[in-house]
């Protein structure tokens, strides 16, 4: 075997990563076609948003939409540390499928580009890019049933990184609400000794120096939100915010100090966290079935309704 061929880090059943820079995706490369769904009475259409870069989305319509009573909009950001997933994987397809349905809520799920093929801060770029066009609502969907006085952000992992970096942009409007699902954020700083913090502290060391090879470490602000040179927490340009965080995710520290510092900034807006203890990283994605799933997708419907 060539060298450069051989495996460098192994995050098996996810991916591989090899010598030569290359990736082996494992999961969250088979795709879902948009459609009707008789089950749930949701539509949903693909889009393309910039031809030059490929920058596309899944729109999600809920059951009986109408134009006199206006849904909220929420712009999705999926996870998968920058490298894995889409918009249209099973995983990420399913989820928002039913976001839609419980939630009553017209969704764009964002496909931004990936790393290694794409390097940070590509899927940044395409996140603004995406919030622009929803914002200037370049849809008919968008333009019949939406509701601009309700636009939502959300991601989990790191489309909750994503969520919170397009919340501190300049975006032209506030926002009513954004919901961090395990967001992944790290820096230099140990907040704890247990055994799954420090895989996580080794694994996000090892990601964001493969996801953004330009980046001067882990303590670059765009994953690290209380890096000493990260923009003001009292910027994010929302209302509302729900962090949530599971009992047994290494990353946990981080979102609950990301909790506690957008608390004691003098941020204006109100904040409210979740924490589904025994759980793990993004749990209610991978297994929607568990009723601690269920109980953080009925908070979410609640986030959603609340005015």
């Amino acid at each position: 075997m060539d060298s450069n061929s051989e495996i460098l880090h192994d995050f098996s059943p996810f991916f591989k990563i090899l010598k030569n820079g290359s990736i082996q995706r494992l999961v969250g490369t088979d795709f879902v076609p948009a459609g009707d769904y008789t089950d749930t009475g949701v539509t949903s259409k693909d889009i393309t948003i910039d031809p030059n870069t490929n920058l596309s989305a899944r729109l999600f319509l809920p059951p009986n939409p109408s134009k006199s009573k206006k849904l909220p909009v929420l712009i999705y950001f999926h996870g998968g540390a920058f490298v894995l997933e889409s918009a249209f994987s099973p995983a990420y397809h399913a989820y928002i499928l039913s976001l839609v349905s419980n939630c009553n809520v017209l969704a764009v799920s964002v496909n931004y580009r990936l790393a290694p093929e794409h390097h940070l801060p590509a899927a940044y770029d395409d996140a603004f890019a995406a919030l622009k066009w929803v914002l200037s609502c370049k849809d008919d969907w968008l333009t019949e049933f939406g509701d601009f006085d309700r636009v939502f952000m959300a991601g989990d992992s790191a489309g909750g990184n994503i969520a919170h970096n397009m919340a501190l942009s300049e975006i032209g409007t506030k926002i009513e609400g954004i919901i961090l699902f395990h967001p992944w954020f790290g820096g230099s700083e140990q907040l704890a000794t247990d055994a799954s913090h420090m895989k996580s502290r080794f694994i996000t060391n090892a990601l964001w120096k493969y996801a953004c090879p330009t980046s001067d470490g882990v303590d670059d602000p765009r994953l690290n939100p209380m890096a000493k040179d990260a923009p003001s927490l009292t910027g994010l340009n929302c209302k509302r915010m729900l962090v949530c965080w599971a009992g047994k995710d290494g990353l946990k520290e981080w979102q609950k100090a990301y909790y506690e510092e957008v608390k004691k900034s003098g941020w204006q807006g109100e904040i409210e966290m979740c924490e589904s203890e025994g759980e793990e990283h993004c749990f209610h994605i991978m297994t929607p079935e568990k009723e601690k799933a269920k109980q953080l997708m009925d908070l979410v419907a609640s986030f959603f309704a609340k005015k």
